[in-house]
């Protein structure tokens, strides 16, 4: 208990006023002057009570962010007209909420759940984002509040706590996978640090092809040989399943064979260079790749260049020698980094970074000019774009596609080639081709974003 009340009234050292000065300036028309009053920790609670109803939005906002405001206030702000409000004050009893039950018996600590409990239920998607955020890496989170976001039709509210949160268990994580609904449930399961077998079968059973490729690039994750083999079955239809499953720390004895039949000859050069593959493992990709290159499929090999001159990578390292399709590989990666970003920062110098080429890269799955071209044309970091598209949040890559001055058809496009946001949930033009979300819904979208790149948030 003490600890509990010493978070929610800390002190900041501040110049004192007067208890007369403090009402003289919770009188004062200006609002900027009763702002400052509400961020004050010495302020008392009678006047913090008192500006929680202020007719100025800004104060009452500052009332919430305070941690000197009486539970009382902070009850009262759970009501707020203003979801910047109800964010702010969202934000502050997460960071509260530690250790917190249902069945609290001290009335502060009951009110201070209750309150939480009512802003995880929030209309709003970003009061509730916004307690999912702060509560996702925390161990003592109560246990309800993070069921209820781990269950949000939201993926931005759902998200961070599936990737994340401790307090949710292997069992916890099963049930909710076989009640998901989409919503990118599963690629945010697994995507989490050490998922257990249990949790991987059931990833690995599912159709859900981005979150098995998630599953298989997550390093931490506990595969079963058996599962493995099956999924090996099952990615000559799947590409983008190929690189994770030839690095993955581990391989079933007969996997590297299977893997040689089908995965590109850069990725064949992977394989040969594991080092825990054993000798008859290496012989049967070798005797593989032979079949390739009589088949004509693959070029025939320049044993020259196993004698190469050694190069040195940026860091001044040996690298590996390099087949063809090795140094092919590079040169498109290299292609594919910030040259796309300069090239798209030149064509919009010269206007011609048009809505058209950005129809062209999605058409032609160039990803990294198209996600280029967007952070340009809204003049957004990359890095936040990245965040937007990542969270396969729907209301995100519209807000994004808006900022970017591109119609809202193509919004959808970008939706489902970018956000991997499902068909049957990305959100469609209105009356033609109008925009689905109001301005100010799609700004925030954006803000909350932008500060999340900002700030480093995961």
């Amino acid at each position: 208990m003490k600890g509990f009340l010493q978070r929610v009234f800390t002190k900041r050292r501040e110049t004192p006023i007067t208890y007369d000065e403090a009402k003289e300036m919770a009188a004062s028309p200006d609002a900027n002057v009763r702002g400052k009053l509400a961020q004050r920790h010495d302020t008392r609670p009678e006047i913090l009570y008192f500006l929680a109803s202020d007719n100025d939005s800004s104060v009452r906002r500052h009332i919430a962010a305070n941690e000197a405001t009486p539970i009382q206030a902070d009850v009262l702000l759970t009501d707020d007209v203003d979801d910047s409000v109800r964010g702010s004050l969202a934000e502050k009893i997460a960071h509260l909420s530690a250790g917190l039950t249902p069945n609290e018996t001290d009335k502060l600590r009951r009110m201070t759940y209750e309150a939480l409990d009512k802003l995880a239920r929030d209309q709003a998607v970003h009061v509730r984002q916004v307690i999912s955020e702060t509560l996702k890496d925390i161990a003592e989170a109560p246990q309800p509040i993070i069921q209820q976001l781990a269950r949000d039709a939201e993926s931005v509210v759902c998200g961070p706590v599936l990737q994340y949160s401790p307090v949710l268990t292997e069992e916890d994580l099963l049930e909710i996978i076989e009640g998901s609904s989409g919503r990118g449930a599963l690629s945010f399961v697994s995507r989490r640090r050490n998922v257990g077998e249990k949790l991987a079968d059931a990833i690995a059973a599912s159709s859900d092809k981005d979150a098995i490729s998630h599953l298989l690039g997550n390093k931490s994750a506990q595969i079963r040989e058996e599962t493995l083999d099956q999924l090996i079955d099952r990615a000559p239809d799947y590409p983008e399943w190929h690189q994770p499953l030839v690095n993955r720390p581990k391989l079933p004895p007969t996997a590297a064979g299977k893997l040689a039949r089908f995965v590109a000859e850069n990725l064949i050069s992977v394989l040969e260079r594991r080092k825990d593959l054993k000798k008859d493992q290496l012989e049967a990709v070798r005797e593989v790749v032979q079949r390739r290159i009589a088949s004509g499929e693959f070029e025939k090999r320049d044993d020259a260049a196993e004698n190469a001159p050694s190069v040195k990578n940026k860091k001044g390292e040996k690298a590996q020698p390099a087949s063809a399709a090795d140094a092919a590989s590079n040169e498109e990666a290299e292609e594919d980094g910030e040259p796309a970003f300069e090239k798209a920062l030149a064509l919009h110098a010269k206007k011609k970074l048009t809505d058209k080429e950005v129809a062209k890269a999605l058409a032609a799955n160039d990803v990294k000019f198209a996600r280029a071209s967007l952070a340009v044309l809204a003049g957004i970091p990359p890095e936040a774009v990245t965040k937007v598209l990542n969270t396969h949040s729907a209301k995100g890559v519209v807000s994004l596609a808006w900022k970017a001055g591109l119609p809202a058809d193509l919004a959808v496009k970008i939706q489902v080639k970018l956000g991997h946001v499902p068909p049957s949930q990305t959100l469609n033009p209105r009356n033609g081709n109008q925009y689905p979300l109001s301005e100010d819904d799609m700004n925030w979208q954006l803000e909350f974003f932008t500060g999340m790149a900002t700030t480093g948030l995961r």
